[in-house]
């Protein structure tokens, strides 16, 4: 009786909606959402309409400037999500193809990120997922709220940038630090040593608003003359062959920057330890095949630097 009972509850439930019950939860954004389900905001209002009729329960309530799930839907999570990888283990996933997929990607990260990935994920797109994009966004549109909410796809940036809490992080290279300076610097001879490096003037890069430390400052400990202080890491060589100032950059990116501007490398005074860049994304994205194979495409980028 019991288990007839429980067939014709059964019965009552849409199974469809759970999908979409998932994408709410794990995301608290109808927006986000949508986006991870390819579907309409419209269609996923209505679907959170019916379930919060189904449970009878809001599921998601708006606190303050947030949306923040009751505590039902906080006990729904975990099973709704092994349920649902079981469904899909029992029913077999569709052979992910990227040369079918059509979809933007959003990655929040730094410019000198951009010059080191992007010409070879540019390629990787055109030989394999030619109708996929990707936008890089600034640092200042990030914070970790949006990646959480899956309104963006990755946040690239050195180890200890974020917070880790519910994101999940990859290493996918490391970066060495050179300093530059113009090309016959009065005050720079064949090499920069620690005291000149204090005193010369600084040009330093500024990833957002909240950075009040310079990455020199970070990794060197060294009090420096920041005389300038830049939101794009581009500026860096335009700045510094025009003055007496000096820089301290990612190698690949000097290097780089040293074929159009009238600059020279130099060691750093000081051993400095490598920059360690990293990826974020949400735990959200995980069972997601076109997420985990852009990821994965953006680390064997990386790894092939």
């Amino acid at each position: 009786m019991v288990r007839q009972s429980a067939s014709v509850h059964l019965r009552s439930v849409n199974l469809n909606l759970l999908p979409i019950l998932e994408a709410l939860l794990a995301s608290r954004s109808v927006t986000a959402a949508a986006a991870n389900l390819h579907m309409s905001q419209s269609a996923v209002s209505d679907g959170l309409a019916r379930l919060r009729v189904q449970f009878r329960d809001d599921l998601l309530v708006r606190k303050r400037r947030e949306m923040v799930l009751t505590p039902l839907a906080r006990e729904l999570l975990a099973p709704l999500q092994e349920i649902l990888a079981g469904v899909e283990a029992l029913m077999g996933r569709r052979t992910f193809v990227p040369a079918e997929l059509e979809r933007e990607f959003i990655v929040a990260t730094a410019d000198p990120v951009v010059m080191t990935l992007a010409a070879a994920l540019y390629r990787e797109l055109r030989a394999h997922a030619p109708d996929v994009s990707i936008r890089f966004v600034g640092l200042q549109d990030h914070d970790d709220e949006r990646l959480r909410a899956m309104e963006l796809d990755l946040v690239i940036v050195p180890r200890g940038y974020l917070r880790r809490q519910h994101l999940v992080e990859l290493p996918i290279y490391e970066e060495p630090f050179v300093c530059i300076a113009r090309r016959d610097h009065p005050a720079i001879g064949k090499k920069l040593d620690r005291k000149r490096y204090s005193e010369l003037p600084h040009v330093s890069y500024r990833a957002d608003r909240q950075s009040t430390v310079s990455l020199e400052e970070r990794l060197l400990g060294l009090e420096q003359a920041d005389v300038l202080k830049v939101p794009n890491f581009s500026l860096l060589p335009l700045i510094v062959e025009r003055t007496d100032a000096i820089a301290l950059v990612q190698r690949r990116v000097a290097e780089q920057f040293a074929k159009s501007a009238d600059i020279a490398l130099y060691e750093p005074p000081v051993p400095i330890p490598p920059l360690e860049v990293c990826v974020y994304w949400s735990h959200a994205h995980e069972r997601d095949a076109a997420h985990e194979w852009f990821r994965n495409t953006v680390k064997a980028v990386a790894h092939a630097l």
